[in-house]
């Protein structure tokens, strides 16, 4: 690293893998407390000789740059001081800057085997690691999932005495057979007996040593009830849960549990019962052969995976369950357990490490999960051909968890290039690339932060934190929360922007009574059915009143504002600025969220829908124009 990049680094206060610390005589007594932190989480760079005030930054220098170094080394090498050196020497370097000195020392992650690195004698009480707060003690239950990670015994091999295979469902068992048996026809393994068949595939153990034998936790399961699960895996649960086009809608169109009792609440069985949701309307086309998917899209398999991945790869002793979400073009996998490998690193592929061997076995038997090392690089592959916006993998403590998302949307759609448009005009063409993918993103997703950027442009977060502060110094985005909590939101600029093109929207709301003359003359007097509203102080307090019912409400059902759009809009043609008015609403979620998908059901027309720019342009309903 050379002085021009170091001093970048620096600039960038929204990298939570980056400490700095001034220590210009002495090695601080913290530094270890971060290098624990860092280890234990995803690495990072300290810096000695940087003082940090407030947000900025001031280079101090080192002044006893050999002292600090000796000491550092003799001290990461006690191992009653520190578990584990897993620097090499070429980890700490010394850069020179404005003719001072600064000390840097890169930390990897750890591997699983390695963690929990901690300090002093005890992992329960010396074990650190990182969030957006900077370094944090860990708690005894964290710790203890850092050391169960290190075993290469699978979680799932572990044999349950006094489990026999009455202890499974039949139903899911022989479902699972003849997928199997359809699947292979001319496997050696098809005409074994049930418990010889199980064990082959990893849900029945056998112990020599000890004379023990039984069903693994594997099999359990894969082919267990419920209530018989839970008893010995006690935070088990299942769910999927599917809504309209938004996550913030409290009533669920379908939810699946493993505890509602009407299924055995498994983990074959489950795979089973959603994916077809999950795949469900997606606008690909697919065939199937017999009951075994042969001739559908990659965008399906990669579903599949998604998944798969989930179930695989989950801590089934951890905290929450595994929760698979779907919100229209919005998908969500997550799964107790963080990834055993770096994001970077499972991005990348070619690394398998699977935190339940035996199920990851059982589910590519049959066709499913096969992608050692692979699924999600094939996932990432599949949504670049698509030009869809990036996955996004995050990993979360306290507790751990792994989520993943995924978005059917394209990275540019044509509809939000038009507001920028709109919004923009002839300014647009200045903007990069970059740029523009940064307030597509803010626009779609209602937010951007550096990491998720990071994501979409595949770039740095120094070059990143670069195109974000341009939009920011055009005025075109603002942010919310400081340094590493940063997050980007659409400037105020884009409130008033409108898929229409329409002009002088607060003018026009000014105005809405001289409005509703002329396009109720437009429109050959669509309102003519309803005698009651003879004048335009009727409408208004007619139209007023119907936005009443959500008053206030920063959160409204999904199934409430469409019917309440759809009788604001048998009153008179709305435009889309009226509407954003009245509901209290901006013009840009209101559209995307709501209007756009009420037309493509057919329950809103435009008022001109050969001319998608007409400065009179409304919406109107099948009551409105008879």
């Amino acid at each position: 690293m050379n002085e021009k990049e170091l001093l970048e680094l620096i600039q960038d206060d929204e990298n939570a893998e980056l400490e700095c610390k001034k220590s210009e005589k002495n090695l601080p007594n913290d530094l270890w407390k971060t290098y624990s932190a860092f280890a234990n989480t995803n690495g990072g760079i300290i810096l000695l000789g940087i003082e940090q005030k407030g947000y900025n930054f001031f280079v101090r220098g080192v002044q006893e740059v050999g002292k600090i170094l000796r000491d550092f080394w003799s001290i990461i090498n006690n191992i009653n001081k520190i578990s584990s050196n897993i620097l090499r020497d070429s980890d700490a370097e010394v850069i020179e800057v404005d003719g001072k000195k600064v000390i840097k020392i890169f930390i990897p992650r750890a591997h699983r085997r390695q963690r929990p690195i901690y300090l002093g004698s005890n992992p329960i009480t010396g074990t650190y690691r990182r969030n957006y707060d900077g370094d944090y003690k860990c708690s005894e239950d964290e710790v203890k999932r850092m050391l169960a990670d290190q075993s290469d015994f699978s979680q799932d091999e572990k044999i349950l005495r006094n489990y026999t295979l009455k202890d499974i469902n039949k139903e899911s068992y022989e479902r699972y057979r003849k997928r199997f048996s359809i699947l292979k026809p001319t496997h050696p393994w098809i005409n074994l007996d049930d418990k010889e068949f199980l064990l082959r595939i990893g849900g029945w153990g056998k112990d020599r040593e000890n004379n023990v034998e039984g069903l693994t936790i594997a099999g359990l399961l894969m082919f267990g009830n419920e209530w018989e699960i839970t008893k010995e895996v006690p935070d088990y649960f299942l769910d999927y849960r599917e809504k309209g086009n938004s996550e913030d809608n409290v009533r669920w169109n379908d939810r699946v549990t493993s505890q509602d009792g009407t299924w055995s609440g498994n983990i074959f069985d489950f795979y089973f019962k959603i994916i077809n949701k999950l795949t469900e309307d997606i606008n690909i086309p697919f065939r199937l052969k017999g009951i075994v998917r042969k001739d559908d899209t990659s965008v399906h398999e990669a579903f599949r995976e998604a998944l798969a991945n989930a179930l695989i790869h989950a801590d089934y002793y951890g905290k929450q369950g595994i929760v698979i979400e779907r919100y229209g073009n919005y998908f969500k996998f997550s799964n107790p357990g963080e990834l055993r490998i770096s994001v970077k690193q499972a991005i990348r592929g070619g690394i398998s490490d699977p935190r339940n061997k035996n199920i990851f076995k059982m589910f590519s038997l049959i066709g499913i999960g096969e992608r050692a090392g692979s699924g999600i690089e094939n996932i990432y592959k599949v949504w670049n051909e698509q030009s869809w916006r990036k996955p996004e993998i995050i990993e979360k403590v306290q507790p751990d968890r792994t989520i993943m998302i995924l978005r059917t949307i394209s990275l540019l759609p044509e509809q939000s290039i038009l507001v920028l448009k709109n919004t923009l005009g002839e300014n647009l063409k200045s903007l990069s690339k970059d740029e523009v993918v940064a307030l597509v993103a803010a626009l779609e997703e209602g937010q951007i932060t550096n990491t998720r950027l990071q994501i979409l442009i595949n770039k740095n977060s120094i070059e990143v934190n670069k195109i974000l502060s341009s939009l920011i110094d055009k005025k075109l985005l603002k942010t919310e929360g400081q340094r590493r909590g940063t997050i980007y939101l659409l400037s105020n600029m884009f409130n008033h922007s409108s898929y229409l093109n329409e002009n002088s929207i607060n003018s026009e709301m000014n105005s809405i009574n001289k409005e509703i003359n002329s396009i109720n003359k437009e429109a050959n007097s669509i309102n003519n059915s309803d005698n009651s509203i003879n004048n335009n102080e009727d409408i208004q307090k007619k139209l007023v009143n119907i936005a009443k019912k959500i008053e206030n409400k920063k959160r409204v059902n999904l199934s409430l504002m469409e019917d309440i759009i759809l009788e604001l809009c048998e009153v008179k043609p709305m435009k889309l600025s009226e509407l954003a008015k009245l509901l209290n609403r901006n013009d840009v979620g209101l559209r995307s969220n709501y209007l756009n998908k009420l037309v493509k059901q057919n329950k809103l027309k435009l008022l001109y829908p050969g001319q998608i720019n007409h400065p009179k342009q409304a919406y109107v309903t099948d009551k409105s124009e008879d």
